[in-house]
Order: structure tokens, then C-alpha cells, then sequence
């Protein structure tokens, strides 16, 4: 999928309309990226976790300017606590598609 895709996915599900945060949107995608391949251990994403990096890029951009916090919690859930669950369901969902070679649809959903 390219970034120009990517980018206008994000923006609909951030309700973001025009190119004034695109730059930022982009990079933050390129940081949900890498996050996900460190994490996986892995040199390439399956397109099979584009709605997880999609997830993780929104997950990112809701916690600007909260970069110094070491622990937060939010309606009795801790927030990097939901960060270690969305890489884990990102690692569930490569596995479980690794094994049935299922495809998702442009929603992400199988």
C-alpha cells in the first residue's frame, strides 16, 4: 500500500481533512512503522497489519505532546499498556494469516 494511501486512511479515521498536518501524519506513520518491524523483529510488514499500523499511527498521534509521561492512565486503562496490547494483536494477526493466508479487505476486517 503506499503512503499516499495510508495517509488518506489515517486522515479519515483521525476526521482530518486538508494537507496541513500531512507532513506530521506521514512521520508518524514512518514511526508506527518501525515500531512495528523492531517489535516483530522483522524487515518487512505484511499487508495483513496495515489496519494494526493504521491503529498504531492513530494511537501515536493522540499522544502528542505527551511525549515525557511515563505512565498514564485513562478511564482505568493504562495507556502503554495499550500499546503492548496493539503490538500483540498486530503479532496475532500476522500469525493467524501467515497460517491461512486469509486476506482482509480495505477495512481490515477478514
Amino acid at each position: 500500500m503506499s503512503v499516499s494511501d495510508l495517509l488518506t486512511r489515517l486522515k479519515r479515521r483521525l476526521s482530518l481533512e486538508g494537507d496541513g498536518h500531512d507532513e506530521l501524519l506521514c512521520d508518524l506513520i514512518a514511526d508506527a512503522h518501525a515500531l512495528m518491524l523492531a517489535y516483530m523483529n522483522r524487515t518487512e510488514l505484511p499487508e495483513a497489519l496495515i489496519p494494526a499500523l493504521l491503529r498504531l499511527s492513530c494511537m501515536l498521534y493522540n499522544r502528542l505532546g505527551m511525549e515525557g509521561e511515563s505512565q498514564r492512565a485513562q478511564h482505568d486503562h493504562d495507556i502503554a499498556e495499550a500499546y503492548r496490547e496493539a503490538l500483540r494483536n498486530a503479532q496475532k494477526i500476522h500469525a493467524d494469516c501467515s497460517q491461512s493466508h486469509a486476506q482482509p479487505d480495505e477495512d481490515g476486517r477478514f
